[in-house]
């Protein structure tokens, strides 16, 4: 009995290696249907165990071999319980499988798809080509003062031509969070700043000071660029697993619009809600 214990628990080990990664509904067909143990008549066997730890492993939840069959014994006996109980009966319970179903479905659809996605080099780096070609070019390192009325910010920028020190009238006046600072923002991207900010900026010179006040949703800004530099693109190499996500991305986006160009959908108005 030890020994077949100590065979069992490395059989199982074999197929939680094996096993690992796979997508929840499990692709491949158990490898045994040896019974490994039985609860109240009901077979348990090591395809079973397999399924079981394929699934776990689809959600990153760790799989020992030396607990996994109590696991399985553990819900299985759960389950029975429930079936006597007459869970299964339940609306909510019976709303609820529909709804997994329908997960399950959906899942093994996409998975078909996707296993249909090229994904090769060649596609890849011409998605790489495409993010690149979208990609900032540019980065800026600027400064500014933050103020709270149009009047204010005109203020400043008339001390500025007349000889005001920037990084000075920043720490008496700015209100924003870089005002004691000097107002130093640093280095940015262009799409990090809200596009008020980005426009100004990039309409810019090295060494300008914006002649008007640049409104946004956090007050009126005077901006003084600094400096900019081109930004060099990540290489092809440290961008592959984000790419195989973008061309996967749009697979399901392309997929989704065939369905719905062929398919009629109408959105009703729930009973009892206003009309208007």
């Amino acid at each position: 009995m030890k020994t077949r214990k100590i065979l069992l628990r490395t059989a199982i080990a074999t197929l939680l290696i094996a096993g690992s990664g796979q997508f929840a509904m499990a692709k491949d067909k158990p490898a045994t249907d040896e019974v490994i143990a039985e609860v109240n008549g009901e077979k348990i066997t090591l395809g079973d165990v397999q399924l079981y730890m394929s699934s776990k492993a689809a959600t990153g939840a760790p799989a020992d071999p030396g607990s996994i069959l109590n696991e399985v014994i553990n819900r299985e006996l759960i389950k029975q319980a429930a079936l006597k109980a007459g869970i299964d009966k339940e609306p909510d319970f019976k709303k609820a499988l529909e709804i997994q179903r329908t997960t399950l479905l959906v899942n093994a659809m996409l998975s078909k798809k996707l296993d249909k996605v090229d994904l090769s080099d060649a596609a890849l780096k011409k998605e790489y080509d495409e993010q690149i070609k979208n990609m900032p070019k540019k980065e800026y390192k600027a400064r500014h003062i933050l103020l709270k009325t149009e009047d204010e910010a005109k203020a400043v920028i008339k001390q500025l031509k007349d000889g005001a020190d920037f990084v000075k009238l920043a720490k008496e006046k700015s209100i924003g969070p870089s005002g004691p600072n000097g107002g130093d923002l640093g280095w940015f991207k262009a799409s990090t700043m809200v596009p008020e900010f980005a426009d100004a900026v990039a309409k810019m010179k090295d060494g300008d000071i914006t002649d008007k006040p640049v409104k946004t949703q956090f007050g009126w800004h005077v901006i003084k660029l600094e400096e900019t530099r081109e930004v060099a693109p990540p290489s092809f190499e440290s961008m592959k697993d984000q790419l195989r996500g973008i061309v996967a991305n749009k697979a399901v986006q392309n997929y989704l619009d065939e369905l719905h160009k062929n398919a009629k959908v109408e959105l009703k108005q729930p009973e009892g809600t206003d009309k208007k």
